[in-house]
């Protein structure tokens, strides 16, 4: 599925979505002590990128650092701002970040579509974007192999932890923490944090 299907099927369902799981009241607390802990180590600007509707953008505002949001769907972006006005949001991708901007990228899930043979391209734009030992979160689903699954908006890819965090170091990355959450009757979660070489 190409990344243009992706956003359009998420274009179909950003209102849904956004009422489903867009605000802090479901995300799990291992998640925000996580993300707060991470974020609160970094230098120099924020982007959540694939921020969906803007909920994490706006936690991390509201910690007190400074972050903008980005997401190549359009409806995203405009239930973001209208939900949090106070925050920065904008549309793009990983592709139009600028180069050598943010002392961090958040990308909390926001990978989970890319297929593997074209993730090391992302991840590479994703170091370009960042200051030299700039840092990057990713969260992801967590799996014994490589596998795609059917993700309720589009489809999705399992990782496993070691050999994620083994790509980063190979896209220029040096990996700092690699956590693994198991949550009953749902799927694995995973996350990495690691710094621009």
């Amino acid at each position: 599925m190409s990344s243009s299907d992706v956003w359009s099927a998420y274009t179909a369902r950003a209102e849904e979505y956004a009422q489903a799981l867009g605000h802090m009241a479901v995300t799990a607390e291992e998640d925000r002590r996580l993300i707060a802990r991470w974020a609160r180590g970094v230098q120099g600007r924020i982007v959540d990128l694939g921020c969906g509707p803007g909920h994490w953008t706006a936690y991390l505002h509201d910690l007190g650092l400074e972050v903008e949001g980005v997401d190549p769907v359009e409806s995203f972006i405009e239930i973001a701002r209208d939900q949090h006005p106070h925050v920065t949001y904008r549309q793009g991708s990983s592709d139009s970040l600028p180069t050598s901007v943010y002392g961090a990228v958040l990308a909390w899930y926001s990978l989970i579509h890319i297929p593997p043979q074209d993730l090391p391209g992302t991840l590479t734009s994703l170091g370009g974007s960042l200051k030299p030992q700039g840092s990057l979160l990713i969260g992801f689903f967590a799996g014994d192999r490589v596998e795609e699954f059917p993700h309720a908006v589009a489809p999705a890819y399992y990782w496993p932890s070691q050999e994620l965090a083994s790509l980063l170091e190979r896209s220029g990355f040096n990996v700092l923490d690699v956590e693994h959450r198991r949550v009953t009757g749902a799927r694995d979660h995973g996350s990495i944090s690691c710094r621009a070489v």
